[in-house]
């Protein structure tokens, strides 16, 4: 239900602090229901204070636009850790899951027994526990975070209404029971079942089955059924804090801290966060290094509105190469279908870059002394019609000329913003290579999809062999004739990254490549030469750079 962005806060002197702002979906403002969920999660999570959950900072409102200002967490979800881990032939250890798991429980146990200023419980309770919602940072800690669909005790939630990721429910929050705290134990269980046994609970369900199954009476399965080798011990907490009923849980998260960390000092496994650190510093060596690549450049180099919307590609590339998978949610009556209006809008915390005015990143002041000018009240809020999707081309080699239904649209990279949704048929051509094509749907209004085509060379003609006329008496000798020569085989591209100062448009022949900094350009292997233009001071340089195939070449100018 919210956009989420990647800001630069400054002050006084010098100072400077990376925030997240996470701002309210434009059509869904307008929803009373969403509205008070976003709210909500500002005044609950505001409250909270704790190593082991996600600081907010602010709850403001921009020309009729809510936003939250938190705290940025260097870092990735547990469902990627897992995966990832997987992916490299680096499995989360045991004791690094438990560890993990157990700072959750402490968070998770602070949010639940925190009371207000008036000295009274608020009784939340967060009813989305899930991977997705516990962050691993990588200094080897780990964060809480979206209280989007939290309950405090003192707070009406409407009757059978059910919030939250099907796959990790509870057994009452199922069928729509009154919650409690050991909700959010069972939902923990499972996060911890599935880290510890490196698979889903219940793969391959629709939503039916899992509130069938979630809600109903038959025993779920163990972990020793997934995995024979797990450590002895640690399957009895598991099972206790996935227990059906909730007088047979844990009682309270403190409890669950406390026999995960007993478990780890029985076992001789103590975990610090410098062994968390280290772990996933190796796992996301190279993600680590893009990320703050991204951000060192936004923050450091002049940006055109063109070269911020490349830089934000670039990331929402980057976020899709994660892998996260959408877990099944819910905002449901108790019949199971879904309400009509908006839909929640599931948004993983990926790093974001925010363009306005040609900038990245927003500059919020601290002066809490500054003299505030008086400002007249806003214009009448204005719903925005839903955006039309868009659609991003891009080829291997660039610059092959694009038809889309049959319409020519230019060359790659392409983004077309108006299309509707349905399917549209992607067909790209380029001299001396085979055409490609390909169907994309875009299913939903607003969503950005990004399609990339590969063209291959076009093979060389056959040589045809001369069939020799018959001859009259003796055969005479014929010379041998050389082979055909074979085409030599084209090389794979490579990527040119260019920084100038002050930044230029950059053409490749005729063709504008975009304004700098680039970054990983496809370009083809070999020499080229590109003219480098400043438009504001009529500047113009050029420069030869050598591409290899498969490398980036990386070139850092001032003009």
């Amino acid at each position: 239900m919210a956009e989420i962005w990647l800001a630069r806060q400054s002050g006084l002197k010098g100072f400077e602090k990376l925030v997240v702002i996470k701002r309210m979906m434009i059509a869904l403002e307008q929803d009373p229901e969403y509205v008070d969920m976003f709210l909500t999660e500002a005044r609950l999570a505001a409250q909270l204070s704790h190593p082991n959950v996600v600081q907010i900072y602010e709850l403001g409102e921009e020309l009729g636009s809510l936003y939250i200002v938190m705290e940025y967490l260097d870092g990735e979800d547990l469902a990627v850790v897992r995966r990832t881990g997987q992916k490299h032939g680096l499995p989360l250890l045991d004791s690094y899951a438990t560890k993990l798991i157990s700072m959750a429980a402490e968070g998770l146990h602070y949010a639940h027994t925190r009371t207000g200023i008036d000295g009274k419980a608020l009784g939340i309770v967060h009813r989305d526990v899930s991977p997705q919602n516990l962050i691993a940072t990588f200094d080897g800690g780990l964060k809480v975070v979206d209280f989007g669909i939290a309950k405090a005790a003192s707070k009406h939630t409407n009757s059978g209404k059910l919030k939250g990721k099907l796959a990790y429910m509870s057994p009452e929050q199922a069928r729509g029971e009154p919650l409690d705290s050991r909700s959010d134990i069972f939902s923990l269980g499972i996060v911890l079942f599935e880290v510890v046994t490196r698979g889903r609970l219940l793969p391959r369900l629709n939503d039916l089955e899992l509130l069938t199954i979630i809600g109903g009476t038959e025993p779920l399965p163990r972990p020793s059924d997934r995995r024979a080798d797990l450590p002895p011990g640690l399957e009895p907490i598991i099972l206790k804090m996935m227990a059906r009923k909730r007088e047979q849980r844990f009682q309270n998260a403190r409890e669950v801290h406390d026999a995960l960390e007993a478990w780890l000092r029985e076992s001789n496994k103590v975990v610090s966060a410098g062994d968390l650190a280290d772990y996933l510093r190796t796992v996301f060596a190279r993600r680590i290094h893009d990320r703050r690549q991204l951000i060192e450049t936004a923050m450091t180099t002049e940006l055109t509105p063109s070269s911020a919307r490349q830089l934000s590609n670039m990331v929402a590339r980057q976020s899709a190469g994660t892998g996260s998978s959408t877990s099944h949610s819910a905002t449901r009556g108790r019949d199971g279908r879904r309400p009509k209006g908006p839909q929640v809008a599931l948004v993983a915390l990926s790093v974001l870059v925010l363009a306005i005015g040609g900038a990245v990143f927003k500059r919020m002041s601290d002066a809490a002394d500054a003299e505030r000018p008086v400002v007249p009240p806003p214009p009448p809020l204005v719903v925005e019609p839903a955006r039309p999707p868009v659609l991003v081309i891009d080829t291997v080699p660039p610059g092959a000329s694009l038809t889309v239904n049959g319409q020519d649209r230019g060359r790659s990279p392409l983004t077309l913003e108006q299309l509707g949704v349905g399917t549209h048929q992607v067909v790209a051509s380029l001299e001396g290579f085979q055409s490609s094509s390909k169907s994309v749907a875009l299913a939903h209004p607003g969503e950005r999809v990004m399609v990339e085509l590969a063209l291959l060379p076009v093979p060389p003609p056959a040589v045809p062999v001369a069939t020799p006329p018959p001859v009259m008496g003796p055969p005479k000798p014929i010379a041998a004739r050389p082979p055909p020569k074979r085409a030599a085989p084209v090389e794979a591209p490579g990527k040119l990254t260019l920084k100038t100062t002050p930044w230029t448009m950059v053409y490749l022949g005729k063709k504008k490549l975009g304004d700098t900094p680039l970054l990983n350009v496809p370009l083809p292997a070999g020499r080229h030469l590109l003219r480098l233009v400043n438009p504001e001071s009529n500047a113009e340089d050029s420069i030869e750079v050598e591409i290899k195939s498969n490398e980036t070449t990386v070139k850092k100018l001032k003009l």
